[in-house]
C-alpha cells in the first residue's frame, strides 16, 4: 500500500501490514510484566523480551513463550516493531540499538519528555527523532502506540481479538482504551488504533493519511490536542485527499483546555479561530464529546452515510415524543407529515384510544400489541418522504412483569420492529432508556448490535448526530 502523496511530505507506513517479530523493551517486574504479558496473550508472531538484568520471566521464558536478551541487537532474527518501556535517561542507547538492528517501528511508552514542558524533556525528544535517521518510524514518546488485531499487537489485556474496519487515531492512550473497550460492548471493532503521544515522529497527518489508503477501515476517528505549526499546510493538504469520513474530536477548546494540553501532549492547541474555519472549510465531521465521537462511528458503521434530515417518531409516550420533536428541530431537522395515504393506514391500526397516526405517531399502551407495533412502524418506514425513524422504549417494558397484557412474542416482535430500517433501507434510531431495568437493557443492545441496529440510552446521544452526519452527506453530494 502506497503512502506516498505529490503535495504532501508524508511517512511511510506500509510496512505495518507485514509486523512478524515484535520486542518489548524494558519489561517491568513492578508492573508484572504488564506489556509483555499483554502482547503475549494476543500477537500472533515472534514476541521476545529485552532487558538489561531481569534473566528469567515467569510464564514466558520456559521454553514455549519466548526468551529475553540483553539487547535488541542479540535477537537471533529480524525485528520489526519495539514497545519500548525504559526510562527516559536510557531511551538514546535503544534507540540507536533500534536502528542498527533495523527494527522499522517503535512504540514509547516512556513520558518526561516535551510533555514535561522542561527544555531538557524537549531536547532529548529532538534527539530521540534525529537518532531514528529517518530508519525508524517512532510512535510516542507519551504514548501506547499501535492496536491490531488482525495481527493481535494490543497493549492491554482483553481487547478484542475481532479486526473491523474503523481505524482511530489519538494523542491519549486513556481514551484509546475507553474507545476500544466500549467499540467492544456497543459493537464497533477496529482495524487499527494508534497512540501517538507527543507525535514527536509520527503524528496525526501521517497517521490519518495512512488510515485514509489503508483497505482495511472505512471509517476514521480522530482525538486530536493539536498539529505542530510546520505541519499546519500538510494538514490541510491532506483533509483535501481524505475519501473516507473523518471524525474529529478537538482538545482544547477553551483557554483552560488549551493550558491542559500542553502538560498532556505539549502541543500547540491553535487559535481556535483557525480551528474553526477548518471545520467549516473542509467536510469532516466534528464532535464535541468522547461519546459523540463513539457513537458517530456506531452510525456510520451500521447506516452508513446518508441523509436524515425527514425523521419520523415513534413514542410510547405523548410527551416524550414532544421532547423528541423539539430536540429534533433544534438541530435543524424536519418532522413532515405523513402522507394522506400513510397516515390513514396507521390509523386503521391503531386500536386504542390516546393514540396518534400523525408524525410523532404516539402508540401508547398499544405497545403490548406488538404485532400492531411492528406493522404500524413498517407502514411508516415505507413513506417516501421520511429519512429514519426514531422510537423510544424504557428498558422495563421487556419484562412482561410490567405488561397489564402478556405477550409472548412482545421480545420477538419489538426486535424484528427495530430491524426494520435494513429492510427498507433507511435507519430505525432505537432509544431504549435504562429506567429502572438497566440489564434488560445491555442484553436487549448485544442482540440488536448483531443485527447492526445501532441503540441509544437517550435523545441527545443520537439526535445531534443525526444533523452532522446530514451535513455531512449533503456537502458529500454537492462535491
Amino acid at each position: 500500500m502506497s503512502q506516498e502523496n505529490s503535495t504532501i511530505s508524508l511517512k511511510d507506513l506500509s510496512f505495518i501490514d507485514q509486523i512478524k517479530t515484535m520486542a518489548v523493551i524494558g519489561p517491568s517486574e513492578k508492573r508484572n510484566f504488564f506489556f509483555l504479558r499483554s502482547h503475549q496473550q494476543s500477537f500472533k508472531g515472534k514476541l521476545y523480551a529485552v532487558h538489561k538484568k531481569i534473566k528469567s520471566i515467569p510464564g514466558f521464558d520456559d521454553g514455549t513463550q519466548g526468551k529475553i536478551y540483553t539487547s535488541v541487537k542479540e535477537i537471533p532474527e529480524d525485528v520489526d516493531f519495539v514497545f519500548i518501556a525504559v526510562p527516559a535517561s536510557k531511551i538514546l542507547g535503544v534507540i540507536d540499538d533500534c536502528v542498527e538492528k533495523g527494527v522499522k517501528l517503535a512504540s514509547i511508552f516512556t513520558a518526561e519528555f516535551s510533555d514535561s514542558g522542561t527544555r531538557e524533556g524537549i531536547e532529548l525528544e529532538r534527539e530521540l527523532v534525529r537518532r531514528a535517521k529517518n530508519k525508524l518510524r517512532i510512535l510516542g514518546p507519551n504514548g501506547l502506540g499501535l492496536f491490531y488485531p488482525k495481527l493481535g499487537i494490543a497493549w492491554r489485556n482483553f481487547f478484542p481479538k475481532q479486526a473491523g474496519n474503523v481505524g482511530f487515531v489519538a494523542q491519549s492512550g486513556g481514551i484509546c482504551n475507553i474507545v476500544i473497550y466500549t467499540g467492544m460492548e456497543i459493537g464497533i471493532n477496529f482495524s487499527k488504533v494508534f497512540s501517538m503521544g507527543n507525535g514527536a515522529d509520527l503524528d496525526a497527518v501521517d497517521l490519518i493519511n495512512f488510515l485514509n489508503h489503508d483497505s482495511d477501515t472505512e471509517i476514521i476517528l480522530c482525538y486530536i490536542e493539536g498539529i505542530k505549526k510546520d505541519r499546519g499546510k500538510a494538514f490541510k493538504q491532506l483533509l483535501n485527499t481524505i475519501k473516507k469520513p473523518l471524525v474529529i474530536l478537538k482538545g482544547g477548546k477553551t483557554n483552560t483546555g488549551s493550558m491542559a494540553v500542553k502538560t498532556h501532549t505539549a502541543s500547540l492547541s491553535g487559535n481556535q479561530i483557525i480551528w474553526k474555519s477548518i471545520f467549516k472549510q473542509y467536510n469532516l465531521i466534528e464532535v464535541d464529546s468522547l461519546e459523540e465521537l463513539i457513537n458517530a462511528a456506531l452510525l456510520i458503521d451500521f447506516y452508513g452515510i446518508r441523509s436524515y434530515e425527514n425523521v419520523a417518531v415513534l413514542s410510547i409516550s405523548g410527551g416524550y415524543g414532544v421532547i423528541m420533536v423539539d430536540l429534533i428541530e433544534k438541530y435543524s431537522l424536519k418532522i413532515k407529515p405523513f402522507k394522506e395515504e400513510i397516515e390513514e393506514r396507521i390509523k386503521k391500526k391503531l386500536l386504542m384510544r390516546g393514540t396518534s397516526p400523525k408524525n410523532p405517531i404516539d402508540i401508547s399502551a398499544q405497545l403490548f400489541q406488538s404485532e400492531s407495533v411492528k406493522e404500524i412502524v413498517d407502514i411508516a418506514l415505507s413513506d417516501e418522504n421520511i429519512d429514519c425513524l426514531v422510537m423510544d422504549l424504557p428498558s422495563y417494558y421487556f419484562d412482561q412483569k410490567y405488561s397489564f397484557r402478556k405477550d409472548s412474542d412482545f421480545e420477538k416482535n419489538l426486535i424484528d420492529t427495530m430491524c426494520l430500517g435494513h429492510v427498507h433501507g433507511k435507519s430505525l434510531i432505537p432509544i431504549i432508556q435504562e429506567t429502572h431495568c438497566p440489564d434488560m437493557a445491555i442484553r436487549i443492545r448485544h442482540i440488536l448490535r448483531e443485527k447492526k441496529v445501532p441503540v441509544f440510552k437517550q435523545p441527545l446521544e443520537v439526535i445531534p448526530l443525526l444533523a452532522k452526519i446530514t451535513n455531512y452527506y449533503k456537502k458529500l453530494k454537492e462535491k
